[in-house]
């Protein structure tokens, strides 16, 4: 009876032994998992912080400053919710759980860092490079690139620029507002008048292109409507560049006869306007003096542009828009009046790349009415 007792109560020790281990050992998943958790929650509390902090020091936060905390939120969101998902909890304490972190994902990772790193991105690919571009043109008094760029740019303020408004954190928002989206409406509307007054300049030269004085004079007045909206010229010098021109769409418009050389003035903008709207992913253009334009070749220009740009896109522009007749004394194109144009090309170029630095000059002769003979250069750069 006593050794069937012992036996008893060996056994039953075991058991309960058993029993214990077990628990321990969930307990402690258990308790991890926990550990796990509040661990995440400690670290998606702070996703928010690494960009509203340095706004409240008047610092925005790069994205790439960003983007080592962006992973390990993602990463550790990810492993986290799986080891919850495959806990030993009960189903309802698994459901508020991920309840819980998902809510909080979504709040600072969904809802801030990510967004605010698009938004980061996105002023400094498009607000910045084309304000820069702006600013350039304006310096060079490039009236073409300038119009262009200032749609470029009102196309993002009208609708894209909502983006700058979606990520939480009212320091960095207000500090990613000032710094990109306010300068760019300033730009915009510093060169509305500027612009359309330099589209209306255009407008008349076309008009007068084509002998229709009487719808130039219309546009002229347009023009000169506009003209008290400018900014001081003689605190701006791409206003006072304007005016020079709006001057000289005066002259044009209310001389009785034009002269030669002003009508090739006139069409010499239009081609700089066309070579501008056609080709300007390989150059830009612009018309430096009278009887010359500069062509700044692009610095990731492609060596086959070199034929199409030279060619088709340059030359037959350059004979018709200007109505060339000759050069020098040839018919434009003529076998010798195109080996005239090789003849100006560097030896051994075979890029547009390689033409920078070099000045071709062409005698040309044209006939928009009156016959004109000039020596016409193209300035590559």
């Amino acid at each position: 009876m006593k050794k069937r007792f012992i036996k008893q109560t060996a056994v039953l020790a075991l058991f309960t032994a058993t029993i214990l281990s077990t628990t321990t050992v969930a307990f402690g998943a258990s308790s991890s998992v926990d550990q796990s958790v509040n661990k995440l929650k400690t670290e998606l509390s702070k996703a928010t912080t690494h960009y509203v902090y340095p706004a409240l020091d008047g610092d925005l936060a790069s994205s790439n400053e960003l983007y080592s905390a962006l992973n390990s939120a993602k990463k550790n969101y990810q492993l986290t919710r799986k080891a919850v998902v495959s806990s030993s909890k009960s189903a309802a304490s698994k459901k508020v759980t991920l309840a819980e972190i998902d809510a909080l994902y979504n709040e600072k990772v969904s809802g801030g860092l990510v967004p605010y790193i698009d938004a980061y991105n996105y002023a400094i690919k498009y607000l910045e490079p084309i304000m820069n571009d702006i600013q350039v043109a304006k310096a060079n008094n490039d009236f073409a690139t300038v119009e262009k760029k200032y749609h470029e740019l009102s196309y993002q303020l009208k609708g894209r620029t909502t983006i700058l408004y979606r990520f939480s954190g009212k320091a960095a928002r207000d500090l990613l507002l000032k710094e990109y989206k306010e300068p760019a409406n300033e730009i915009r509307d510093e060169l509305m008048v500027p612009v359309t007054i330099h589209m209306k300049n255009v407008e008349i030269t076309d008009l007068l292109t084509n002998d229709k004085k009487e719808q130039a004079k219309l546009v002229l007045a347009e023009v000169e409507a506009l003209l008290p909206r400018l900014p001081d010229a003689s605190k701006n010098s791409f206003v006072a560049a304007l005016l020079e021109e709006v001057t000289s769409m005066k002259e044009q418009v209310t001389d009785t006869t034009l002269s030669p050389q002003h009508v090739l003035d006139s069409k010499v903008k239009s081609l700089v306007a066309i070579l501008n709207t056609t080709q300007s992913d390989k150059a830009t253009a612009m018309m430096t003096a009278s009887n010359s334009i500069t062509v700044t070749i692009n610095k990731d220009v492609d060596p086959l542009d070199y034929t199409s740009y030279l060619g088709k896109g340059f030359y037959s522009s350059f004979i018709n828009i200007l109505g060339v007749t000759a050069i020098d004394g040839n018919h434009p194109l003529s076998t010798q009046g195109v080996n005239t144009l090789l003849a100006s090309v560097p030896a051994g170029s075979q890029t547009l790349a390689d033409l920078k630095g070099h000045t071709l000059s062409l005698p040309i002769t044209v006939n928009n009415g009156t016959a004109l003979t000039v020596e016409f250069k193209i300035i590559f750069k």
